[in-house]
Parts: C-alpha cells; structure tokens; sequence
C-alpha cells in the first residue's frame, strides 16, 4: 500500500508541474520538511488558508519565489485526495526527491 501512495503522490506531483521550479533560498530538506509539516496540518484539520499563512509568516517580505513554492506545495498536499493515506515520512521523501530532480534537471539545461 505504502509504495501505490508514493507512486500515487509522484504521478501528482509530475502532473501538477511542481517538479520544474526554483527553490529560491530554501533547500531540498527545507521542502520536503515542509510537506512533512503540511501533510500533519492537513491531517490534523488545520485549514489549508491557516497554513498558507502560518508558512508564508516564516518568510521575509521578498521571498517571492520561495512563497510561490510554499503555495504550490500546500495545494497540492490539500487539493489531492490520493495524499490522504501518506505518512510524513513519505511526503518528505516524495517533495525532497521530486526538488532533487528539478534541480538536476535544471542543471542540464
């Protein structure tokens, strides 16, 4: 079951394009920390307008790129019921990874 979820949570992340951005100056582990977190919210009933909020709060006014990314990966994690069954764990490891491959890729063209 556990492998049908982060096989379910790629195919959305590569449908949803959030494999191709910029991290501005969050890192890989930042991102993936942060859908870890998210997915908690989620699952705990915190409203998905609360944690926009509550992660936007943690960035400086400037950080555009940065919340722009935040949103996407919040959105998608709310908006995508085939994420209901993961664990934390396995959010970390899909958005951490799915960075990793955005940035490798980005590096080759």
């Amino acid at each position: 079951m556990k492998v049908h979820l982060i096989v379910a949570a790629a195919s959305v992340l590569a449908f949803e394009g959030a494999h191709a951005y910029e991290t501005g100056s969050l890192s890989c582990d930042n991102i993936g920390e942060m859908a870890a977190q998210t997915l908690i919210s989620k699952q705990s009933g915190v409203p998905l307008g609360e944690q926009l909020t509550k992660l936007g709060a943690r960035l400086p006014p400037s950080a555009d790129t940065e919340r722009t990314l935040i949103e996407n990966l919040v959105r998608i994690i709310y908006e995508n019921d085939l994420l209901v069954g993961m664990k934390p764990s396995d959010a970390y490891a899909v958005f951490s990874r799915d960075c990793m491959r955005g940035q490798a890729g980005g590096a080759e063209r």
